[in-house]
């Protein structure tokens, strides 16, 4: 399983790479993205499989570890902008999002590759319903974050002129991932410690993350909060969900949210 993950891993990198490239020629030359669009696709299927064969292996949705963490969360990242480039013909995202995505790809490949059994306390199927929406949201608040950057420095992220349309779908449909994961893990921490709330780091600050996009939620649609503001407060929020899902995980012994 190992050989077959490091294939893939590398593979996956590769595509993303010709997917970078062609995307940015596309757009320099003022072409469609087809072949940057295809190279995307195979390297999102690629970690599909690579993900689906890692489940059956383990018996358990594998996003314990560094290694896993960021290829999933490089997987929804793409499948959303992948959406985003089709319903909204936003191909001008696609290159930053690619190099994101490579980069937490790199930094995915010093983690350990190798499928560890689940502690106790993660071995619930409430597991997935509360991971599985949580990568979700931060995906979505990731592509917010890059649509936000190029509107701050008045690069048009959709070509029919979708920007905010774009940002507001992010950010909603992520706050209501989010919001789901928050009740997962109160039933799971039940569930494993008897409580709805502990004071556990982890949760605090995704609880305050929470908190954080309900106020960008309620605001975004006020009008002093429009134009540079609000993509300045989306940009900073990403940072808190790379601080809350990276940051705390590998300063802190979290064996409710292992990534070392």
């Amino acid at each position: 399983m190992t050989e077959y993950t490091r294939f893939a891993h590398y593979l996956t990198i590769g595509l993303y790479s010709l997917g970078l490239i062609f995307s940015v020629t596309a757009l320099m030359a003022k072409r469609p993205l087809r072949l940057a669009a295809w190279a995307t696709v195979l390297g999102l299927l690629t970690q599909t499989g690579l993900l689906l064969a890692r489940w059956l292996v383990s018996g358990f949705l594998p996003v314990t570890g560094l290694f896993s963490a960021l290829h999933f969360l490089v997987m929804w990242m793409v499948l959303i902008t992948l959406y985003f480039v089709w319903r909204y013909y936003a191909s001008p995202i696609l290159p930053g999002v690619l190099l994101i995505s490579l980069i937490a790809l790199l930094k995915a490949g010093t983690g350990e590759m190798a499928l560890g059994p689940l502690t106790p306390a993660l071995d619930t199927p409430l597991f997935f319903l509360h991971v599985a929406p949580s990568f979700a949201a931060y995906g979505l608040f990731g592509v917010a974050a890059m649509i936000s950057a190029m509107r701050l420095i008045g690069v048009s992220g959709s070509l029919w002129g979708h920007e905010r349309r774009m940002l507001d779908e992010a950010v909603f449909i992520g706050y209501i991932f989010l919001s789901w994961c928050m009740i997962a893990g109160s039933l799971w921490a039940y569930l494993a410690w008897g409580s709805y709330w502990t004071w556990r780091v982890k949760g605090l600050w995704t609880t305050l993350l929470w908190f954080y996009y309900s106020a960008l939620v309620h605001v975004r649609n006020r009008g002093r909060w429009q134009g540079w503001p609000m993509d300045v407060m989306t940009i900073v929020g990403f940072g808190l969900v790379l601080f809350t899902f990276l940051g705390l995980s590998l300063i802190f012994d979290e064996n409710s949210h292992p990534l070392k």
